[in-house]
């Protein structure tokens, strides 16, 4: 039987908090016989300029999610409001399902939060206490985000316990990067006058940003003034900025062992579970550092970055062959060596038919379609061919019985206004922490896949064009001598006739004089449309030019090139009983037949088939030309 399946939704997955906790979900799914589909999208928490909003939000609208057994949300990491309504949206689609909510409360599952109020009391308490700090400025995250509030106002009431104020002005906004640091620093130097005692950041990014800005410009840090950060990241640690740990690990671990009870029947008693955090104390502050914390981070923090940098320099050496694709053949074995060489273990490549596929047609601009195309599929040595597949279902692969259980990440993939589909991948740490740069890398291929396809499509109707008429869309003098031999040779091989019909309308010259050139034309097109009907007998129309028509093809006998002529006068007849026109039209036919012998030629047909219509054209004209068995008709060697 299938494994259940749970889903987490959540924003900016290579920074190390969300990675630490999908990690942290996976291990503890894995003990748990269930699988995992993390729903991703890179927020501009991640970069300096926000490449969010409704494309990357795209990623939420994949109808399957709504069909998981039970899900996780980590509401606070989505950095824009796009994001947060599509995630609210498919959790009232998921109202009744099992649902953990980290960091932010909720009245439809259960939230796990860690008492980040406790921890931020008891760092400026340290402050105040072991520093003899008193003016104290505050950087937080976004103060639309309960998180970023709750870290805020712990600070300001210890600071009230001691008879100090946190004022309006010593309170500064950011949104959880580095650059927000920097620009923290840079506000409170243009303000001018002494620096404060400690600067509190709402987490380590900014509490980076701020320090190295102020060491920039010639201030030491904690001797001019104290820094501190939120999160306890590796790097943070290794350096000795003085933050806060919150065990990241424990609560996806809580999250995974709640949702799984919920699934078999244990419904939750407790609303809210809270979880402890700690301050840890270093050098930014004035601290030594906490050496058991530390001992072994500034090796594993470098062993890590080694192992980053030589997964962007293999990203780096294949950017120049993904980004120069020109089919869907050559996109899958440059993403195959690329996947075999980065070493990850599973991946699917799927992207929206209108890519590749000029048949395809888009439904909006970033809508998923019903199906996608599986462009490139691999689960450890097995690589899955190119395949379509109902969007509704995910992945091909979603629902097949495997010996493990099922740990993948879906993110968006676009470009400017187009929705290329989404990526789909294992979560190896090194993948995990170039993620930005593979996705930046196949969007780069998927640009040049569908530039390659746009420019093959646009060349095959520039072609399409220089052979059709404009008025008639049929085929034009030119389009008619460059595929007529082809047919012409396929009648000679099959030893079938070979049709050609002449037309010539009637009262064109009149219709001209009396009414105009504009109605000139209109009387071509009605005359295009009666023509059209010749291809129910397996016969391509022409419009050579002005009031002149031909149409050619094969018969597949002598018998049948008669019924030709009498479908052509019935089309025209037709058409004027059911649409009246100022005149009727008609036209002088001629058409001959034979099935092709060695040096019979296209012109040759077209000469015998002007010349019976010529005939006709004589007759009208009370001129014959002598007794012809069957008015306007030509007939060749007969069929065999």
């Amino acid at each position: 039987m299938n494994r259940r399946k749970i889903a987490i939704l959540m924003a900016s997955i290579d920074r190390e908090y969300q990675m630490d906790f999908v990690h942290g979900a996976f291990a503890a799914a894995a003990e748990r016989n269930l699988d995992v589909c993390v729903f991703n999208c890179q927020g501009y928490m991640n970069v300096e300029v926000s490449t969010s909003d409704q494309r990357e939000s795209a990623i939420f609208d994949l109808p399957r999610i709504r069909e998981f057994d039970g899900v996780i949300s980590l509401r606070a990491t989505l950095a824009d409001e796009f994001s947060a309504q599509k995630v609210e949206q498919v959790l009232r689609k998921m109202k009744g399902k099992p649902h953990i909510s980290i960091d932010v409360p909720t009245e439809d599952g259960v939230s796990i939060m860690f008492d980040d109020a406790v921890s931020v009391e008891k760092l400026t308490e340290h402050l105040i206490t072991v520093h003899g700090a008193k003016n104290i400025v505050y950087l937080s995250g976004p103060q639309r985000q309960m998180v970023a509030m709750t870290r805020l106002q712990a600070c300001r009431k210890t600071m009230r316990a001691h008879g100090l104020d946190l004022l309006p002005e010593d309170v500064f906004e950011g949104e959880w990067i580095y650059s927000s640091g920097r620009d923290c620093g840079k506000q409170l130097l243009e303000r001018g006058g002494p620096l404060p005692d400690a600067i509190v950041c709402g987490n380590d990014d900014m509490a980076f940003g701020v320090a190295e800005y102020l060491q920039e410009q010639g201030y030491q840090i904690p001797d001019d003034v104290m820094v501190t950060g939120f999160d306890a990241l590796r790097e943070a640690v290794a350096r000795g900025m003085t933050s806060i740990r919150r065990p990241i690990d424990r609560m996806a671990e809580k999250a995974i062992e709640v949702l799984c009870g919920w699934m078999e029947g244990e419904i939750p008693k407790e609303p809210v579970i809270y979880l402890s955090t700690y301050p840890i104390y270093g050098d930014s502050c004035g601290c030594d550092r906490c050496r058991p914390q530390v001992k072994e981070r500034p090796h594993m923090l470098r062993a890590r970055r080694r192992y980053v940098d030589n997964t962007l320099l293999q990203i780096s050496a294949f950017n120049g062959s993904l980004a120069s694709v020109v089919d869907e053949a050559d996109a899958h074995d440059k993403i195959d060596q690329f996947v075999h060489t980065i070493g990850i273990e599973e991946l699917y490549l799927c992207i929206h038919p209108s890519l590749t596929r000029e048949e395809a047609v888009s439904e909006g601009e970033f809508a998923y379609p019903e199906q996608m195309i599986l462009l490139y599929g691999r689960e450890g040595d097995r690589t899955i061919p190119i395949t379509s597949f109902r969007t509704e279902e995910l992945l091909p692969v979603l629902d097949e019985e495997r010996d493990r259980t099922l740990t993948l990440i879906f993110c968006p993939l676009y470009y400017r206004e187009r929705n290329f589909g989404y990526l789909a991948m294992n979560l190896g740490s090194a993948a995990a922490l170039a993620l930005y740069s593979i996705l930046m890398m196949l969007s780069g291929a998927l640009t040049s896949l569908y530039l390659q396809s746009s420019l093959r499509t646009y060349a095959r109707k520039v072609e399409e064009m220089s052979v059709r008429d404009i008025m008639t869309g049929m085929l034009n003098r030119r389009g008619f001598m460059e595929r007529s031999p082809q047919l012409l040779e396929q009648a000679r091989t099959e030893k079938k006739p070979f049709v050609m019909l002449s037309a010539d309308m009637d009262y064109m010259k009149r219709i001209n004089d009396q009414y105009g050139h504009l109605t000139g034309d209109q009387a071509i097109c009605r005359m295009g449309r009666a023509m059209e009907t010749l291809r129910e007998k397996n016969m391509v129309p022409v419009h050579i030019s002005g009031d002149e028509f031909l149409a050619y093809g094969i018969a597949d006998s002598m018998e049948d090139t008669k019924k030709i002529l009498p479908a052509a006068l019935e089309a025209m007849q037709q058409l004027n009983d059911k649409e009246p026109w100022i005149v009727e039209t008609s036209a002088s036919i001629g058409i001959y037949a034979a099935v092709p012998q060695k040096g019979d030629t296209i012109d040759h047909f077209l000469t015998r088939a002007d010349h019976a219509m010529y005939e006709e054209k004589m007759r009208k004209k009370g001129r014959t030309a002598g007794e012809r068995r069957i008015p306007g008709i030509e007939t060749g060697v007969p069929a065999p």
